[in-house]
């Protein structure tokens, strides 16, 4: 039985009922509250980009609270309150509000009109529920939000139109080659229309014989010239097309190369690589669709002059037909931002789902959960159908109307210049030459037409293309340092992933001088893991500073740092190709001689002998041909080849037998580096110079092990626990 809605639902006589917000779609799976609240800003006239919503509402790996949100509002001027209602008391919040949604979401409700209940999914745009949905998903948590004192307006985003502009820049020569060819091509284009009324009203029809042979030479001599201006403007558009097609994607993921790592830990692989794809869906419309059509565009304007021309009253009267034509393509073209947003998110979500399958494939093996995996991936499958059908059919109209127009034009045009013909206002050659003008001009304005819907539904690639170029890149210094030592100096650091959160580290302290081992342990979640991240320069923190030899650590030039302190974490990078390019990451100054001297210290100089090849065995993607403690030796030997004055070690040994984990330490002892060693197990680090004890992201107890036992705190309860 459907559950009906209440009567009490809907707001009183004269107000009103749906208030429709503009679509702002969330491109990671934790921005659904970032998004919503920038439909609600939007509504009020205050347009905030998601980048900046991410940052203002504390957008972290687990997404945001509601509370979060309220305080975002309220920083913008809104006034903003959150309370709990049942499902049929909403009629009491003033629209439009957002909803917390299955306990894990947040959408838009835009209004309740005669029982339907309107909301703005930032998942997948506009959605027109029941009562009954409503009821289901709605968990009782309510955010309303009025116009507070403080409240200002402030400029739409960019259009589609600027942003492309944009990307144009630094092609302006290009663009002017192309004109400058297509300008002189519409010469030859016009000249053949005139050329066919010549032919009908004074070689056919008064029967000019003697002007064939001059004809026939102008005519080949204007075919000539069109073939060659042709060949000029397509080797210019081909220059054109290779510019913008190479140059932003080279700058595209250059800058995703520049950008801190907490980038990446908040999107998900597939995310990330949907946003290269989008870059070259992107650049391909620059550089085919958009340079075609400036083309058409010229054409547009010289074959309309030319008809106005020829005959005024007829041009006007086919003006207005393809008026007609524009505005209904216009309407369509509208109705598929939304759905092409959609669309691109999807896509995105499956690759995501795609790739996790893949990556995860032991586990889902191990577990037998092949069927859900195939069920959860199946039903993104079938939304990303279902989104491209719903788009398919705006296409079709959109394809349909301009033939059905372009045939509806021609009849109008040869009913009415027929009667002009018989009335004596037109020849019989200009109706003939105005016809061909009439088709002349159609094509070219179809592909305008279709340019502007390609725009409006590249709009989302534009999106997730500005989350890459306007998020903030790695701060880094532009020269080498003098370093004397590498001495590690950690003072007053604070860091946490989320602003509007307390900091996972607070007022952190330390210093590993060179040649001492350094341990931190605690329990899980005291901080220690990502208070190496921060150390090895992934994060930079809030508050406080991390200095290797006296320099602040965003003062060296890249290679420099790289060349100081080595990070050596659980998750082994391998990649496919060669032990060499693995180790070298195809830096040409490390020869042979470094590589095997960090595969012995590393303890791999034996086993890479073995294989056939030696350091040009493969490696397969992930180091699957590798055991887990072969592969922790390799990511730990590529750490060794740059010779850091400073090795961080997370848990890099785990899985090394007793052996093998005694002659690493022994090699790093000999090496003299100063190693900051993050354990979990606690036997491993016994023997360090020092051992820092965490808890709740503070250092609360430090000194030796033998120390440490005899303070009885809490590494003696660790110890314990770990017995």
């Amino acid at each position: 039985m459907s559950l009906a809605a209440p009567a009490n639902l809907q707001h009183a006589p004269g107000e009103p009922r749906r208030r429709a917000v503009p679509s702002v779609l969330q491109i990671e799976q934790t921005e659904c509250g970032a998004a919503s609240l920038a439909m609600i800003l939007a509504h009020h006239g205050r347009w905030i980009t998601l980048e900046e919503m991410r940052e203002r509402t504390g957008v972290s790996r687990d997404g945001t609270k509601a509370s979060n949100l309220l305080k975002a509002a309220r920083s913008y001027g809104l006034s903003a309150k959150g309370f709990r209602k049942e499902a049929d008391r909403l009629a009491e919040v003033p629209w439009p509000a957002i909803l917390h949604w299955n306990f894990n979401h947040f959408v838009v409700l835009e209004g309740i009109v005669n029982g339907k209940v309107y909301i703005n999914d930032p998942a997948i745009g506009r959605r027109t529920l029941s009562f009954a949905e409503l009821s289901e998903a709605f968990t009782g948590v309510v955010l309303a939000f009025e116009k507070g004192p403080d409240f200002h307006r402030s400029r739409r985003p960019a259009s589609s139109i600027e942003l492309i502009r944009e990307r144009l820049r630094g092609s302006r020569l290009g663009l002017v080659l192309v004109v400058l060819a297509t300008l002189l091509l519409i010469v030859p284009g016009l000249a053949l229309p005139a050329f066919s009324r010549i032919f009908i009203d004074e070689i056919v029809v008064a029967g000019r014989q003697d002007w064939f042979a001059s004809f026939a030479l102008a005519l080949a001599f204007v075919a000539a010239l069109q073939g060659l201006l042709t060949a000029f403007q397509q080797t210019m558009l081909v220059r054109l097309e290779t510019r913008l097609a190479i140059g932003p994607a080279a700058d595209m993921v250059r800058r995703l190369l520049s950008l801190p790592a907490s980038f990446f830990l908040q999107r998900h692989p597939g995310e990330i690589v949907n946003r290269v794809e989008a870059n070259e869906r992107v650049a391909q419309l620059l550089s085919g669709a958009l340079a075609t059509n400036m083309f058409n565009l010229l054409t547009v304007l010289a074959y309309a002059a030319l008809m106005l021309v020829v005959d005024p009253v007829l041009a006007i009267a086919a003006f207005l037909a393809q008026g007609l034509l524009v505005v209904l393509v216009r309407w369509s073209a509208e109705r598929q931002v939304d759905a092409a947003r959609r669309l691109s998110t999807e896509m995105g979500r499956l690759v995501s789902v795609t790739l996790s399958a893949v990556q995860g494939i032991e586990t889902v093996r191990a577990t037998n959960r092949e069927h859900h995996v195939f069920r959860r991936w199946a039903g993104h499958q079938a939304r990303l159908l279902s989104i491209r059908t719903a788009l398919a059919r705006t296409d079709v109209v959109v394809s349909v109307l301009p033939a059905l127009l372009a045939v509806l034009t021609n009849i109008m045009v040869l009913g009415l210049g027929s009667a002009r013909v018989m009335a004596g206002e037109l020849t019989l050659g200009g109706l003939l030459a105005f016809q061909a003008l009439t088709l002349s001009f159609t094509a070219p304005l179809f592909g305008l037409v279709a340019l502007v819907g390609e725009i409006q539904t590249i709009r989302a690639d534009l999106a997730r293309i500005g989350d890459v170029l306007r998020a903030k890149p790695l701060v880094v210094g532009a020269q080498r340092q003098q370093v004397e030592n590498a001495l590690l100096e950690v003072s007053g650091l604070s860091f946490g992933y989320n602003p509007l959160d307390p900091p996972l580290l607070d007022n952190i302290s330390l210093s590993v001088v060179p040649g001492r081992r350094v341990a931190i342990v605690g329990g899980s979640g005291s901080g220690k893991s990502t208070l190496g991240r921060v150390i090895a320069g992934l994060h930079a923190p809030w508050a406080g500073q991390v200095t290797m030899a006296g320099h602040d650590l965003t003062a060296f030039e890249p290679r420099q740092r790289a060349e100081l302190i080595g990070y050596v974490d659980q998750d082994v990078y391998l990649f496919e190709g060669s032990i060499r390019t693995n180790l070298s990451l195809w830096n040409p100054e490390l020869d042979d001689a470094v590589l095997l001297a960090a595969l012995d210290d590393a303890g791999m100089a034996n086993d890479i002998a073995a294989r056939r090849g030696g350091l040009d065995a493969i490696v397969t993607e992930g180091g699957g041909n590798f055991s887990g403690g072969q592969r922790q030796r390799l990511e730990l030997a590529r750490a060794l080849v740059n010779s850091p004055g400073l090795l961080i070690l997370d848990e890099a040994t785990s899985a090394l037998d007793p052996l093998a984990e005694a002659h690493v330490n022994a090699r790093l002892k000999a090496r003299g580096m100063a190693c900051l060693i993050i354990a979990h197990r606690l036997s491993s680090i016994r023997d360090c110079d020092e051992i820092i004890v965490m808890k709740a992201g503070r250092i609360v107890e430090r000194g030796t092990h033998q120390a440490l036992m005899q303070a009885k705190g809490e590494y003696h309860a660790l110890v314990d626990e770990e017995a």
